[in-house]
Formats: C-alpha cells, structure tokens, sequence
C-alpha cells in the first residue's frame, strides 16, 4: 500500500500535540512582536532619564562617551528587565518634576538618589561609577541610610562661609574641605547622632535655614548671630556650628512648625537656645578632650 503524502501547506504530519503548540506560538507573534517594538520605542526615553538623573545627582554632564556607556547599560536592562525600567523612568520623571518647580527642595531629592545609587547599584554599574566619580563618598551610614559626599563638603562650606559672614568674620580658609573630609571620616563613627545627621543632610537644610532667617525680624535675627559670634572664634572650625544652626532651622521650624509659623518670636527664640546649647555641648564633647576624674 502506497504511503500518503501530506499536501503542500497542511499539518497532517504533525502530532497534535506539536500542532497545538505551534498554534500557541503563531498566536503568541503579534505580541511579542509589538512588545520587541514597544522597547525599541522606550530605549531611547530611558536613555534620556537615565542620563538626566546622573546629571542631576552630580551636578555634572555627561560626556559623549559616559552616553554611550549609558546607552549600552539601558539596552541590556530593557533586555532583562523592562518593566523595571518603566517605573524607574516615572520615578526619575517625577523626581527632575518635583525638583525644578521647588528649586529648594532639590538638594534633599538629590540625597535621597544619590545614597540610594551608593546603597544598592552594583559597584560596576556605570551609574554607580559615575556618581562616584564626579561626587565620591565621603562617609557611607548604611544603618541610618545616610550618606555624607565631596557635594555635601560643598554645601557645608558654603553653609559655613554664609554664617561667618553673618558673625561678621572672615570667611574659611582654602584648606578647609581638606580638614572637614579628614575630621568626618576619622570622627564621624563617635559623633552624636544629630551631629551625624547635621552633616550628611547639609545640603538640605542649608537652603531652607537661609530662607527663614530671610524672613526672620531683623532684631530677632541679629540678636541670633550676634550670641553666635561670642561662641565662634575661628571660621576654619564654624563648620560644625553652620551646619547644628542649618538642622535646626529645618527640623525645629521648617518641619515641625512649618513655614512663616517658624518665624514668631516664641519658636525663634527657642531655637537660638537651642542653637546655643547645642553648640556648647558638641565642642565640649567633640573639640575637648575629656577631664579626668575628680580625685
């Protein structure tokens, strides 16, 4: 008997089993299709944010071959994970979003980027290796999710040069980042936590201090500065003062009060006792060495 031979476009030689499965597949095409275009289409979206975080966490912008670096790393996340990618393009929207309509509030959601980069991108992820090249770690605080960097060293200083020239003295010297960067990380594992604190959130406070005092009565705020500059005497070392002074104008009025609120007689007053004794015990406790025991 003569063996019949399939004609030419049917599947008579195929097990059903194999018949339905290459009928799942055929099905499967279109989408799988339009989701190879769909990230074809946001390849280049999540390049753009990619390379518009970066610039924003370090204050820098990127040259054509850190791009492409980032080009490369985008394609292979698309590859691997694009839903992931998806949020993290919201995320990075409305971070840039948020930052740009309040201008003040910007260095607080670089913090927060810029630990988290630190704290969770692998080591040899071109967005860790960036953000470390233009804005290294100064002190990692995995416990308390902090992180202190060469731009929180610029804010302190600028925090600082801000209020020594409002005690009226001259401005710190050119090598005071240098000694700033060697005191923190020699000393910041024995440092109170508010001070720990006052430090690795610099850049934060600082603005939000200088826009209080901007609308604190004059008689107020000279009477502030004035018992502060009985208490500096070297502007190389204020820098601890600057930034006690900057964390308590935002966590004392800033978040606790809110606003203009800060700025009555009541709380102002309160927080330059606080300011004062604050700075009092941390040079007591940090700048001098202990006494000995009474006999």
């Amino acid at each position: 008997m003569t063996k019949r031979v399939p004609a030419s476009g049917t599947l008579d030689f195929l097990t059903p089993a194999l018949r339905s499965r290459l009928f799942t597949f055929v099905c499967l095409l279109p989408s799988l299709a339009l989701q190879a275009v769909s990230q074809v289409n946001e390849t280049p979206k999540a390049v753009q944010s990619n390379i518009e975080i970066l610039q924003f966490v370090t204050n820098k912008m990127l040259s054509p071959q850190e791009r492409e670096q980032v080009v490369q790393e985008v394609r292979f996340s698309m590859n691997k994970a694009p839903r992931n990618v998806a949020k993290r393009d919201d995320l990075i929207a409305q971070t840039l979003a948020n930052a740009a309509k309040y201008p003040k509030d910007a260095p607080r959601l670089r913090e927060l980027w810029r630990y988290d980069i630190a704290a969770n991108v692998p080591h040899d992820d071109i967005e860790y290796k960036i953000s470390e090249r233009y804005d290294p770690t100064v002190v990692m605080d995995r416990a308390h999710q902090r992180i202190v960097t060469e731009d929180s060293l610029l804010a302190l200083r600028a925090c600082t040069e801000w209020l020594v020239n409002n005690l009226h003295k001259p401005p710190p010297g050119s090598t005071f980042i240098a000694s700033e960067r060697n005191y923190i990380r020699s000393s910041y594992s024995s440092l109170s936590d508010d001070v720990q604190d006052a430090y690795a959130h610099v850049a934060r406070n600082y603005p939000h201090a200088v826009d209080f005092f901007n609308r604190v009565a004059a008689a107020q705020r000279n009477h502030f500065f004035a018992e502060n500059a009985k208490a500096v005497n070297d502007s190389n070392a204020a820098g601890l003062d600057a930034v006690l002074v900057s964390r308590i104008a935002y966590n004392m009025v800033m978040r606790r009060h809110g606003g203009r609120a800060g700025t009555e007689g009541r709380v102002f007053d309160y927080m330059v006792q606080q300011s004062l004794l604050n700075q009092q015990l941390q040079r007591t406790i940090i700048k001098n060495p202990p006494l000995p025991p009474p006999n």
